[in-house]
């Protein structure tokens, strides 16, 4: 895997803690950056793809709700008197 190098500028204390925290998980501060950055990525990815879902459902509704009109029409006798379904 090819790595690319970069050069942050963090607040003292926000790296002392990194330190801290990488040390209690046996890792080096990098090591544990990349994963914390990695999670973040994927938990944006998921936001994203739930955000697109919440846009799309009143379409995909709407298209279900024709469906179950036109099931409900086709079906009616069916429904009423408890043919099989």
């Amino acid at each position: 895997m090819t790595t690319i190098a970069l050069s942050l500028t963090i607040p003292p204390e926000v790296y002392e803690a990194l330190k801290e925290e990488a040390k209690k998980e046996k890792k080096s501060p990098e090591e544990l950056s990349v994963e914390i950055l990695l999670a973040f990525l994927e938990r944006q990815r998921k936001l994203a793809e739930g955000r697109r879902l919440l846009r799309t459902m009143p379409r995909r509704a709407a298209k279900r709700r024709h469906l179950q009109r036109t099931n409900t029409a086709r079906r009616h006798d069916d429904y009423l008197y408890g043919e099989e379904l």
